[in-house]
């Protein structure tokens, strides 16, 4: 990762931002039958919010690069950016096109079902990234869904360009990896320092690109510097070439996991900007990734000191 992270002091994020709409129920009908709704409500979600959000929580400057159309979907994230402080120099509204949103069912064990529309926050430009924040550009996180988008290949050259400036770059594959263009997918991981998937999306990266072999090594020949497996409850295992680490999850109560991933990627973001060691950056994506599911919704409302507390088992 580039040696003059220490000038460059901002995060792209690289996901597209959507309207989560969520269904609280008892448990989720089987199909064909019919369940009560407990509560619904919206919020401004996606990857790419919910990583802004936290780095932010972090004292992190992050961007969100994405265009939202401009229905009333679109409307309320320009309103909810404002509000948070979120920099809406690469969020883009783009007239007379629609917003994606995310039906988000979650049943009474916090279980989540999604089913996602997409609109216009899959269509990449360079144009939304002006040249002075390439050019103080330290860290890029890469959602898979990004790369569901027509013009992946656009993606990928910008990846390409930012990281030969001296960014380091995140990806996160996401559980629609299958779905991926094969080429554009090794030319990402190709191009990623640190790989951030569940072990689901491991298998799903195997049958894909049809590695045989171990997956470390092969991601270890990919130029990949760590892959970091989050396991949910049990978890996160890390690799950094044949060297291994173990973390247990936090202990907390859990009512809502959505966007538990993405907290902890920025959380490790945050790490490695700061220079961390291994352990204390997984520490700190863990504890993240667990605070965030104390709340309703994909972006809680957390800081440095809860998490030095939940750390340290306060």
């Amino acid at each position: 990762m580039g040696s003059d992270n220490l000038i460059r002091n901002k995060v792209l994020v690289l996901g597209g931002l959507i309207i989560d709409k969520y269904l609280l129920v008892g448990e989720y009908p089987a199909k064909g039958e019919d369940v009560l709704i407990n509560e619904s409500f919206e919020r401004v979600g996606g990857s790419t919010i919910n990583v802004a959000c936290t780095l932010k929580n972090l004292g992190i400057t992050a961007y969100p690069v994405s265009t939202v159309g401009d229905d009333p979907d679109g409307q309320v994230i320009e309103a909810y950016l404002q509000a948070a402080n979120i920099p809406r120099d690469c969020a883009r509204v783009q007239a007379g096109q629609r917003t994606g949103y995310s039906l988000v069912i979650v049943d009474a064990a916090s279980e989540r079902t999604f089913m996602t529309f997409k609109g216009c926050e899959s269509k990449f430009s360079t144009a939304l990234i002006a040249a002075p924040l390439m050019a103080s550009t330290a860290f890029v996180y890469l959602t898979g869904y990004y790369l569901l988008a027509e013009n992946a290949g656009e993606i990928v050259d910008f990846v390409r360009e930012i990281k030969a400036r001296g960014a380091a770059v995140m990806f996160d594959p996401g559980p629609l990896v299958q779905a991926i263009n094969g080429s554009i997918l090794l030319a990402v991981l190709g191009l990623s320092d640190i790989l951030v998937p569940n072990t689901t999306e491991i298998n799903r990266l195997r049958e894909r690109l049809a590695i045989t072999g171990d997956f470390i090594e092969w991601a270890t020949a990919q130029g990949i510097s760590y892959v970091i497996i989050k396991n949910g409850s049990k978890g996160v295992t890390a690799y950094t070439g044949r060297k291994r680490y173990e973390l247990p999850a936090f202990a907390v109560k859990a009512v809502d996991t959505t966007g538990a991933g993405d907290c902890f990627a920025a959380g490790c973001i945050y790490g490695f900007l700061q220079g961390l060691a291994i352990e204390e950056i997984l520490k700190i994506g863990s504890a993240c990734g667990a605070l965030n599911t104390t709340f309703i919704g994909p972006n809680g409302n957390f800081g440095l000191d809860d998490i030095k507390k939940l750390i340290k088992g306060d």
